[in-house]
């Protein structure tokens, strides 16, 4: 409503706004005739309205009472101005009408704009005279309005002459102005006065003079310029460019003339032409081939750079097209290209061209598509003769092929070389092993463990340069799966146990409470790397300790932790020179040292490019003579575990070790559950504290000590009459000679250091239950008799004598009872997998005949309900030979050379239970 309201007001006062220009325009003039024809025809009522838009307004009356804005019949617009009479414009409400009638009132062009309307209180017939009378009335108001209008127009021209921004003047054909617009003023600067005082002449540039003076004659002659531009002095001592237009009275000796300031466009213009000269000089001279073409592909311009590649001379391309420069069978091609400009405006790519010589040569083309200076559509054109670089390109490409041949033919050499070298070793490893476990004097052992450790040392070697070579080729992937940290890193420390215990060196596990349980890795290569590292710090530390350690760096969100992983060790460190040396393939500290502690130099160098796979590498602190400490930190996807062992019955423990890190690390697993802890670095020292009598859940004792070792300390506790349980740390080296002593003191519990958190917890919770602890969860070494209790059949395929013998003399000794089924090639497996009802196949992947990823293919196309369990025998040497196994059937792998314990293992998880 509110905005109706708003509309009706603006309405009434534009309504308003048109009826006071119009009394203001004709009101005075129509007032007096008014009054005169009411007194000569006697009328009761006598009115003059003026038509506009929509509305009649009344602006003369003798009767002021009358509404002055009426609406505006439409029937007016269809009344020809020789009609004499025509209806009233309004009505007169306030009498008695009894006659009334209307006249038109017209403009200059005739068009009704008006009515002269009379009503009178009673009835009658105008009379001759009245009609003469208001005829002449009538005529006088189209004269008055005819002269209101010519007034209005030259108000209007008048307000144009002040106002234009085009210069507006009359002058003298002699050359004096005569009358000026402001416009000269503001344009030149120059006073009015100063103007018409002067010759128009005197203004004008000296170098446009002569040609203005010809213009002038031009005018004298009664002819008309047009677009004549001269140049103008200003009184600012600058220059206009003014455009004229101009014509002449003769009989007047008048010109009447307009201009226009053009000094902007023509600046612009003389800019667009040095543009473009210095345009047309880079086109003819750059280096670069330059041309345009119409959309139809024909050449409008060439540069010289263009004319000498092609060999073709400028009237030629003049002539020519695109498709005279490219061999007809590639035509469909130019078709697309100009159909592609046309449509996105740019194009670039390749185009073989024929030379005027025949001679073909590759050019890059980059197109696209303007216009000249009248609007026609072109294609400009950049081209770069690309002919070398494609001949570069290609001899390029062929040598990396060479390359990579080359390349794959020494990788294929070294996967070979390595395999027939890990077939002997699978004999002298597997043999001494067996060797070893048989009555041996001191002398005959120590040749066959020196014989065994270089066997084992031979085949590190081996595969470090093997693991090189692939990562060399881009062949090593991560396989990403849900791993228990402590669990690997237990695994890695099993792996170098023996050299660990041979130097007697503390080793430690040192993983922050906050860690995770598990996390989602590559485990095998995350192993990988704990081992290089821990190899790498036993091969330079000769007393002290070995630490692997974990630690939680940042939070990250969504079960997502940044953690690091190190190796700190009290080895003999390294020169800060040499720091970034070591990381280098077959790179050592110096070459005094590859003699002394040997190895390939490749260890570092691998576990930095596994690293690199999760976008991380291995940093180093160190100091010469006081160790070293290896780390990296990755980003991994984790999920914490609690370990569920109730230790609610051990409220406090007290731990003798003489090697601080390990009672810290120790004191931390126990302090996690709520355990109270004291620590002593002795066994004076722990049997100095239990006489004073204080009582203790459960003792830690390491069994390494100076001048009272564990076993001992135990003694003299005992003696004390203490009955506390007794937990025993030990290295697996110390097996034998501890047994016995353990048996005598009543010992149950013993852990192979390092301590893991897990066994740990474990061993607590069962002590308080009087249960022993299985020895083969908490020791290294799992007894490696009667595996399997029942009968089964395995089928051995496996070229080699020797293999066949050694893998043969392990399943005895690991299965008794076993039955054995010999196959010398992969038909022949095929064949006793026929006649035989097999519980295991052992398959060797490289044999003569049928290889064993063959032979299984057709095992697994034979089988119907059933699924043996294939295991794979090889040297895994290959790139992508244990994804090819897996893909063929086959169900794990046990990599050569084949060792009892991985042996045992395998079947436990295949075969282990009934």
């Amino acid at each position: 409503m509110e905005k109706i309201k708003n509309s009706h007001n603006a309405t009434i006062k534009y309504n308003t706004y048109k009826l006071s220009i119009f009394e203001n325009r004709y009101g005075e003039a129509f007032d007096f005739l008014i009054f005169s024809i009411v007194s000569m025809t006697d009328v009761a009522l006598c009115t003059v309205t003026l038509f506009s838009d929509d509305k009649s307004y009344v602006i003369a009356t003798n009767d002021d009472s009358i509404e002055k804005i009426w609406p505006f019949d439409k029937q007016f617009d269809q009344i020809s101005s020789d009609d004499y009479e025509i209806e009233t414009a309004h009505e007169a409400s306030a009498l008695d009408v009894k006659f009334s009638t209307a006249f038109p009132i017209t403009d200059s062009h005739n068009v009704i704009i008006g009515s002269l309307n009379i009503f009178d209180t009673k009835e009658r017939i105008l009379t001759p005279e009245n009609k003469i009378y208001l005829d002449k009335s009538i005529q006088q108001l189209n004269r008055w309005v005819r002269i209101k209008e010519k007034e209005q127009r030259l108000t209007n021209q008048d307000h144009l002459f002040e106002f234009a921004d085009d210069l507006i003047g009359i002058f003298s054909l002699d050359g004096k102005f005569i009358k000026i617009n402001p416009a000269f003023e503001k344009t030149l600067g120059w006073e009015s006065e100063e103007f018409m005082e002067a010759n128009f002449i005197d203004f004008v540039f000296d170098e446009d003079k002569q040609e203005t003076l010809n213009a002038m004659s031009t005018l004298n002659k009664g002819e008309r310029i047009q677009n004549f531009t001269n140049r103008y002095l200003t009184k600012s001592n600058t220059i206009k460019w003014i455009e004229w237009t101009c014509s002449s009275d003769l009989d007047l000796n008048v010109a009447y003339t307009i201009g226009r300031d053009v000094t902007e466009y023509v600046q612009k213009e003389k800019l667009l032409r040095k543009s473009e000269l210095k345009f047309r000089k880079v086109f003819e001279n750059i280096s670069g081939i330059l041309s345009v073409l119409d959309l139809d592909g024909n050449f409008i311009e060439v540069n010289k750079a263009g004319l000498i590649a092609s060999g073709f001379s400028e009237e030629e391309m003049s002539t020519s097209s695109l498709y005279d420069l490219i061999d007809p069978i590639r035509h469909n091609r130019i078709e697309f290209f100009l159909s592609e400009i046309k449509k996105q405006g740019y194009a670039a790519g390749e185009m073989e061209i024929i030379k005027k010589d025949g001679e073909q040569s590759t050019w890059y083309f980059m197109c696209s598509l303007d216009e000249d200076q009248n609007g026609n559509k072109q294609i400009f054109s950049n081209v770069i003769d690309i002919t070398e670089r494609k001949r570069i390109d290609e001899e390029l490409r062929k040598a990396k092929e060479d390359a990579e041949e080359a390349y794959l033919a020494k990788s294929e050499f070294v996967a070979n070389m390595s395999h027939e070298i890990r077939t002997p070793l699978n004999g002298i490893i597997g043999f001494t092993e067996l060797a070893l476990g048989t009555n041996l004097d001191d002398t005959q052992r120590q040749y066959l463990e020196i014989i065994n450790q270089s066997g084992i040392s031979l085949y590190s070697i081996i595969n470090d340069i093997l693991d090189f070579s692939k990562m060399e080729k881009n062949h090593m992937k991560l396989d990403i799966d849900k791993i228990d940290v402590e669990e690997v890193i237990s695994e890695a420390f099993n792996i170098v146990s023996y050299s660990a215990n041979k130097k007697g060196l503390e080793m430690l596990i040192d993983i922050d409470q906050t860690a995770p349980r598990y996390i989602w890795a590559d485990g095998m290569r995350l192993k990988q790397i704990f081992v290089n590292l821990l190899s790498n710090a036993l091969k330079f530390t000769e007393k002290g300790e070995i630490k692997l350690y974990v630690k939680v760096l940042d939070d990250l969100g969504d079960s997502r932790l940044k953690m690091r992983f190190g190796v700190r060790d009290t080895g003999i460190g390294i020169h800060i020179d040499k720091q970034q040396e070591i990381f280098n393939a077959f790179s050592q500290e110096d070459a005094s040292i590859t003699k002394r502690f040997g190895g390939t130099g490749l260890g570092l160098t691998i576990s930095n490019k596994l690293l690199a796979l999760s976008d991380s590498a291995l940093e180093l602190e160190s100091e010469q003579g006081k160790g070293s400490n290896f780390f990296f930190d990755i980003d991994f996807d984790t999920e914490k575990e609690e370990f569920k062992m109730e230790l609610d019955g051990i409220k406090s423990v007290l731990i003798v070790d003489d090697n601080d890190n390990n009672r810290m690390i120790l004191r931390r697993m126990l302090e996690i559950k709520g355990i109270a802890v004291t620590e002593v670095n002795s066994g004076l020292q722990a049997v100095l504290t239990m006489m004073e009598k204080t009582k203790f859940d459960v003792i830690i004792m390491d069994y390494h000590m100076p001048v009272m070792d564990g076993i001992e300390t135990i003694r003299k506790i005992k003696d004390l009459n203490k009955n506390a349980p007794f937990i025993v740390l030990y290295s697996s080296s110390d097996d034998e000679t501890l047994q016995e002593a353990c048996e005598e003191l009543e010992v149950d519990n013993r852990l192979v250091k390092p301590i893991r958190m897990n066994l740990m917890y474990k061993v607590l919770s069962k002590l308080k239950n009087d249960s022993k602890i299985e020895e083969e969860a908490i020791e290294i070494e799992e007894k490696q008799s009667d595996v399997i209790k029942y009968g089964v059949t395995i089928l051995v395929a496996e070229d080699n004598p020797v293999n066949m013998f050694l893998t043969k003399s392990y399943l005895k000794e690991l299965i008794p009872n076993c039955n054995i089924i010999e196959a010398s090639n992969g038909e022949e497996a095929v064949e006793q997998f026929k006649k035989q009802s097999l519980d295991l196949i052992l398959m060797d992947i490289r044999m003569p005949q049928l290889n064993g990823i063959d032979a299984t293919l057709l095992i697994r196309s034979l089988e119907k309900d059933i699924e043996i369990p294939i295991i794979a025998l090889t040297a895994g040497s290959l790139p992508g030979e244990k994804e090819k196994c897996v893909q063929a059937g086959m169900n794990d792998f046990l990599a050569k050379p084949l060792l009892k314990l991985t042996l045992a293992t395998m079947l436990k998880k295949w075969i282990g239970k009934e």
